[in-house]
């Protein structure tokens, strides 16, 4: 009977490991992380925004997801922000937007300080997918904690992603006819924390 108490015990440990193992390793956290990009008008009118909630996480084996919330832009300017919303990403058919990645989880437990890299990732966007590179400088900030920057914009084209033409024709409507490219400069600031 003893035995077959420990056996029983040191099976549910194992089945605990393999279930452990199976959660993120990760944790994107949300209040200090943001995805940043600039809209162009009239071809030299920068304007600024940003998603202000983001999530995600990076599991075990390295799989990296980040989610944004389309609806959580911010332009300081609560029409524009309808506007882009409505008109441009559509985002009651197409809330979200995400991007995929793998990370070797060996290399990135071993960075003490600072490490630059070139990441390919797969990006989301209005129902459609594109791979994409990002330019990353990883820096640890604490015994669990570390942050994914941007080393340089990304360069998404709406037109990439099956954005209708219309939909920018429509926006640049509302500001006079003015053009807006359909090209942005996307940049971001990422914190995990591991669990």
């Amino acid at each position: 009977m003893k035995k077959i108490i420990q056996f029983i015990v040191v099976l549910g440990i194992s089945f605990s490991g393999i279930f452990v193992g199976a959660q993120a390793k990760y944790t994107l956290d949300g209040d200090h992380s943001a995805v940043h990009f600039s809209t162009i008008k009239k071809q030299y009118i920068v304007e600024p925004a940003v998603f202000k909630k983001v999530s995600g996480s990076i599991s075990n084996s390295g799989n990296v997801e980040v989610q944004i919330d389309l609806n959580s832009i911010e332009t300081r300017i609560p029409i524009r922000n309808e506007r882009i919303n409505k008109l441009f990403f559509d985002s009651v058919k197409f809330p979200n937007t995400t991007v995929k990645a793998k990370i070797d989880m060996a290399m990135l437990k071993g960075i003490r300080d600072f490490k630059k890299m070139d990441l390919p990732a797969t990006l989301n966007f209005y129902g459609k997918s594109k791979a994409i590179k990002l330019k990353v400088l990883i820096a640890k900030v604490g015994k669990n904690k570390f942050v994914a920057t941007s080393m340089a914009p990304t360069i998404v084209n709406a037109k990439d992603f099956g954005v209708p033409d219309n939909n920018i024709t429509k926006l640049a409507a509302t500001v006079g006819g003015f053009n807006i490219s359909n090209k942005v400069g996307v940049s971001f600031v990422l914190s995990f924390t591991a669990e």
